[in-house]
């Protein structure tokens, strides 16, 4: 975590050329958040709405550094601005709406110790330059406090629709659009995270995903990985045999007469373990309703993002709701 800036532009006006850990700050490395995440904890208050914000802005303290530029002018830290992000994400508001219900808010002003607004375009600018890196590390930090091993996990994927003009501009043209944002997720079956995650433009085959997230599951030396249908090749069983310490779950086609590890597969079939692949159904349901299974931005890397997006905010609120329990 950064300390408070110290530096001042009339004592450095000729040495712009200093690094910025010669002005106090301190270097940002992973051993660091490890521990950072360890000490930092979230007073819930019992609202679901301010305790999703307040983690949010807490986990984004310890990621971001609380400035984006040096040359800034300072009147809002990156961390407050994710929060405003993850409360208009939260109430599904647009960028004008969130300035103006935030206005009336005081209660999650004092919280985010915000001392004036800002201008809804201000949040625009800092989802556009927010890179997805940070917020992998604000996901991996959450998926820490809740550490799995030798349980089920399934995989699946679901579209996000891209629609920011009216229903009656599309009847009237004529034109749907069949583009969507492809979302693959990997959610294990003892806590329902995601531990894994994807997003591109579609169509896409879940397939084209599935090599991947299997890779990146393997260090939880899981059970079962569990999938339907379109999962049935033999590429990916046979990933899921040689490089983990799993089972694929995975029901065979009707036509399917190839293939030796698709053949295998029928022996090793549990119903009684498939079941738990519903899970992963479960978690796009609430993720959808949730936070909107519409995507709003325009440019097909930012639609790409705001999916990513939900994904880190669905671990920050199903964390929240596991620490309830």
């Amino acid at each position: 975590m950064q300390s408070e800036n110290i530096y001042s532009i009339k004592n450095y006006l000729n040495s712009r050329q200093l690094k910025l850990f010669d002005f106090g700050l301190s270097r940002h490395n992973t051993h660091s958040l490890l521990q950072l995440s360890q000490i930092e904890k979230v007073d819930l208050t019992g609202n679901m709405m301010l305790d999703f914000i307040l983690t949010a802005y807490n986990y984004a303290k310890i990621t971001f550094k609380r400035y984006s530029s040096f040359y800034s002018k300072q009147k809002y830290t990156q961390p407050q601005l994710f929060a405003i992000l993850a409360y208009k994400t939260y109430n599904k508001y647009d960028y004008r709406n969130t300035t103006e219900n935030l206005k009336i808010s005081t209660k999650l002003q004092k919280a985010l110790k915000l001392k004036t607004i800002p201008h809804y375009t201000t949040i625009q600018k800092f989802f556009k330059k927010l890179s997805v890196k940070k917020l992998n590390e604000i996901n991996t930090l959450l998926l820490q406090h809740f550490p799995v091993s030798e349980c089920y996990f399934s995989l699946d994927g679901t579209g996000f629709t891209n629609s920011y003009s009216d229903l009656y501009y599309n009847n009237r043209t004529k034109k749907t659009r069949r583009s969507y944002i492809k979302n693959h997720i990997t959610v294990d079956s003892e806590y329902m995270l995601i531990r894994h995650h994807n997003a591109t433009k579609g169509p896409k085959y879940d397939t084209n995903f599935a090599i991947s997230a299997i890779r990146a599951i393997r260090c939880y030396k899981p059970t079962y990985i569990l999938a339907d249908k379109a999962y049935d090749t033999e590429i990916i069983k046979q990933t899921i045999t040689e490089e983990t310490t799993a089972l694929p779950q995975i029901p065979v086609k009707t036509r399917q007469k190839n293939g030796t590890y698709r053949t295998k597969c029928r022996a090793i079939f549990r119903s009684q373990v498939y079941r738990f692949r519903n899970q992963v159904e479960g978690v796009n349901s609430v993720e959808k309703r949730k936070f909107s299974g519409i995507n709003n931005s325009r440019s097909t890397n930012l639609q790409i993002k705001e999916t990513k997006i939900k994904n880190v905010f669905y671990t920050i609120y199903r964390s929240i709701q596991i620490v309830q329990k």
